[in-house]
């Protein structure tokens, strides 16, 4: 089966019938299979972005391609993003007995499309979001057989801890960065 029925088929099964899923499941994939699985679950969550912004700048060609290359980069921001947290998650989650970080790619790639598909719609995004949450949550629980409390743990040290730290890293750095690229501060002849 390609990978476009399967992605469907999951996802419809996130949809509709998440436990059935995560109870029957037992195929065997290499680690590539996640990783594409989250690319296109990101193409599918960007393109609705990126058709609004190429059409809203559709008499100005330059800034169509710009908007479409700040959400091709942004994708693939949020499609890092995902592959880290799902990293950094099964390292917690392996001080808890987990093994196969291809699984915890899978628990984090499945429920991907509930997660962030409406990343951009204002409010739904944020009841999407905490469901697809506890999906992955569900997920890590099944597919490393730990405990949900365990794998809670696993699924929110990142996001709850190591996030922060370095959003705040990254604010404290950026300026910095911005004034010596951009010679902010620099005195003009």
């Amino acid at each position: 089966m390609g990978l476009a029925k399967q992605w469907k088929g999951v996802n419809g099964y996130m949809i509709k019938k998440p436990s059935t899923f995560f109870s029957a499941y037992d195929e065997n994939h290499g680690i590539g299979y996640p990783l594409q699985f989250l690319l296109v679950t990101f193409a599918v969550a960007m393109a609705p972005v990126l058709l609004i912004g190429v059409l809203l700048n559709i008499t100005s060609p330059t800034d169509a391609a710009l908007v479409g290359a700040i959400v091709v980069v942004l994708g693939l921001v949020m499609w890092i993003g995902v592959v880290l947290e799902a990293v950094l998650a099964h390292a917690v989650a392996s001080l808890f007995g987990a093994s196969g970080l291809t699984y915890t790619l899978e628990a984090y790639a499945f429920p991907s499309l509930v997660r962030y598909g409406f990343w951009w719609f204002p409010l739904v995004n944020i009841v999407l979001a905490f469901y697809g949450l506890y999906l992955q949550i569900k997920a890590l629980s099944a597919f490393h057989d730990i405990s949900t409390g365990k794998a809670t743990i696993a699924a929110l040290v990142v996001p709850v801890i190591v996030f922060p730290i370095l959003a705040v890293g990254l604010l404290l750095i950026l300026p910095i960065l911005l004034a010596f690229v951009m010679d902010i501060g620099g005195t003009a002849p």
